[in-house]
């Protein structure tokens, strides 16, 4: 019973640490602490929105500080996490939807194609029940991976005309189709 309420003692505070703004505070941590990394991946199931939103915002900032970090990078990082994260990026929140897209991102960019079937799997699902947003950033998720096996599915959406909005460089107000194309180029 010890063993659990300690775990709970350890979220809670990371938690309360986000709730006052100290995300740093919550980053340094985790940089040196692998139980607080774990304290964050399990408040992605939080029933608030802004502790799931910080705790994405706060592993991605890990994966970025510490690219290079084999003990903060491949603990941090397992299919498990990458299929909750995935799952995240059908939130009705913004907050969480856009946090679960950069995560990904910095997943695939740090451990290249290491989760290529964990993240394929998901892309059916992504494309089928995703609004638009969600569309384009599965037809990225697409071209980073070569999942060539989509090139069906991205060519039916080289005429949609409806702009997009995803939080990354370069990705707001772009036509569907226009994206669309440029995965089929890469394919």
């Amino acid at each position: 019973m010890g063993l659990f309420s300690f775990g709970k003692k350890g979220k809670d505070k990371i938690k309360r640490l986000m709730e006052e703004n100290k995300i740093d505070e919550v980053i340094e941590k985790a940089l040196k602490d692998k139980k607080t990394v774990r304290d964050l991946v399990e408040l992605l199931s939080d029933s608030n929105p802004g502790t799931v939103g910080d705790a994405l915002f706060v592993l991605t900032t890990i994966l970025r500080e510490s690219p290079n970090s084999i003990d903060v990078s491949w603990d941090l990082v397992d299919k498990d996490l990458v299929d909750k994260v995935l799952s995240l990026v059908l939130s009705k929140n913004s907050y969480v939807k856009e946090g679960a897209m950069v995560l990904t991102m910095e997943i695939i960019k740090v451990h290249g194609y290491r989760f290529k079937d964990t993240i394929d799997k998901h892309v059916p699902r992504l494309l089928s029940e995703g609004d638009k947003n969600t569309v384009a950033f599965t037809l990225l998720l697409i071209k980073e991976l070569s999942l060539s096996k989509y090139k069906e599915e991205v060519e039916k959406l080289t005429e949609v005309e409806d702009k997009i909005i995803l939080p990354f460089e370069g990705m707001k107000w772009v036509k569907l189709g226009d994206i669309a194309r440029d995965v089929l180029k890469e394919l």
